[in-house]
């Protein structure tokens, strides 16, 4: 009896702390600073800094968890910083909360319209008073951080790219193609992407003549960004963040 007593309370306040948590993420998300636009066949989260002066943007390419809270988190940490960020809904609606789904969802994703929802997300950047027009990069994490690199690759338009611990395109032959310096962070113990493909980035970009800075977090594996998940390495994220905001201010800002 006493144990069931105790499991109860636990799944009461379990339950409790969850709701509260949702309660934080929705007030987060109703502030005045942030709305949800349709863009092309999908919807986007934006997030706006303060100020009604002009600001750069940037296109937040999520994980493949989806649009989902933690992501919404990362766009206004951006325009806290005075971005804004547009973080659009690759999978239409769809929001995974356990790896299984979330794997299914990457592997029904088709990367070239993925790639499409991104580059209407910078035309409706376009087409914003408060944008810089000239001023737009784009990050993206895990499943998100392969398609900010195809953006870049794929549009002239982008000013400054950040992948983190996306699979890299490594081909002099493709990066050739890349308009905008680029930025890559990965994790040393990283299981899927291993040092066979950073080194190969590093030597793909220096052959090709672009710009780019490529680092690998000694103690962190995929998804040390994440503060939600158990991958989560704090060290790794400050530092990772940290050069990512000079990356942006060096190429979006100055």
């Amino acid at each position: 009896m006493v144990r069931s007593i105790a499991l109860f309370v636990g799944c009461v306040l379990l339950a409790a702390g969850t709701h509260d948590a949702r309660a934080a993420a929705a007030a987060a998300d109703s502030g005045r600073d942030t709305s949800r636009v349709r863009i092309g066949a999908t919807t986007a989260y934006v997030a706006w800094p303060a100020g009604r002066a002009e600001a750069p943007a940037v296109v937040v390419a999520h994980e493949w968890w989806g649009l989902n809270a933690q992501i919404r988190g990362m766009a206004r940490k951006l325009a806290q910083e005075g971005y804004v960020a547009i973080v659009p809904d690759l999978y239409h609606g769809k929001v995974a909360d356990d790896p299984e789904l979330a794997h299914e969802l990457m592997r029904g994703l088709d990367e070239n319209k993925a790639v499409g929802d991104l580059e209407v997300a910078v035309s409706w950047l376009r087409t914003q008073p408060r944008v810089a027009k000239q001023k737009i990069g784009v990050v993206g994490f895990c499943m998100g951080g392969r398609i900010s690199q195809l953006l870049a690759l794929h549009n002239p338009q982008i000013a400054a790219a950040v992948m983190f611990y996306g699979r890299p395109e490594t081909d002099p032959a493709v990066l050739a193609r890349l308009g905008a310096p680029l930025l890559g962070h990965f994790g040393a113990t990283d299981q899927g992407i291993g040092a066979d493909q950073t080194d190969a980035l590093k030597a793909g970009l220096a052959r090709a003549g672009k710009v780019g800075e490529v680092y690998v977090y000694a103690g962190a594996g995929h998804a040390f960004m994440n503060e939600t998940r158990p991958s989560y390495h704090a060290d790794a994220s400050k530092l990772a963040w940290a050069r990512t905001l000079q990356f942006f201010q060096k190429y979006l800002k100055s």
